[in-house]
């Protein structure tokens, strides 16, 4: 008797697989049922895998590299700007620093009411109370470039004065401002002397006192208050 050897046929292995997750066997290709044609056919849009687009991923790489690029401009804007501020210096530099020490010298500075602008002071208003009165001189040749003075009258006004000569400096520009008859006001006279010295006043008058104006005046204008070069 012979025997005929069947061979069956090896599996396509391009032919797309479909593994159901539902807990029940996939319904065989010719189940009246399941309407019959490909198993994928009867899978549905549930099995199917969802494919995103090409597009909508591009367009998200687009703007997270937008967004990164514009927080790298702002901070590099930022850290401009932090810059430019920590560079700000004097227009010249024999400037004063706050003490009113020129730059690059050695000053010191003393609690002095003897000086010319402070005796003008304490004479213009007999009646105030002296609340700070200093000079600051170089070290190297005791020269006073700068003197203050803040009193406090008895009506309530506070009047300072501060003469000032910076070497090296040019002009400086007065200034004169209107003042009204009684207060409240505040004011301040700047009067130029020789190049880079200057007298400054200014005053603060309360609620209906009335306004020494020419007493302002006389301690910024009178020459005898300005510092030499």
């Amino acid at each position: 008797m012979s025997r005929r050897r069947i061979t069956r046929p090896e599996p396509d292995p391009t032919w797309p697989v479909l593994i159901e997750c539902h807990g029940e066997a996939p319904d065989e290709p010719g189940d009246p049922d399941a309407g019959g044609g490909h198993p994928a056919a009867a899978a549905g849009p549930s099995g199917r895998s969802r494919v995103v687009p090409a597009w909508l991923v591009a367009v998200a790489l687009l703007l997270a590299c937008a967004a990164s690029a514009a927080a790298a401009l702002w901070w590099q804007h930022r850290s401009r700007v932090i810059e430019v501020t920590n560079l700000v210096r004097p227009d010249y530099p024999a400037g004063p620093d706050p003490s009113g020490c020129p730059n690059l010298s050695g000053c010191q500075v003393q609690v002095s009411v003897s000086q010319p602008l402070n005796t003008l002071a304490r004479r213009l208003f007999p009646d105030s109370t002296v609340l700070s009165s200093v000079a600051v001189s170089e070290t190297t040749t005791g020269r006073v470039v700068r003197t203050a003075i803040v009193l406090r009258t008895g009506s309530g006004i506070v009047v300072s004065a501060e003469a000032l000569c910076v070497p090296g400096a040019g002009l400086v520009p007065g200034r004169a401002g209107p003042l009204p008859s009684v207060g409240p006001a505040q004011t301040d006279f700047v009067v130029t002397g020789d190049p880079g010295c200057s007298v400054a006043v200014a005053a603060q008058i309360p609620r209906a006192v009335p306004v020494p104006l020419a007493e302002l005046q006389q301690l910024a204008g009178d020459p005898t208050g300005q510092l030499r070069r």
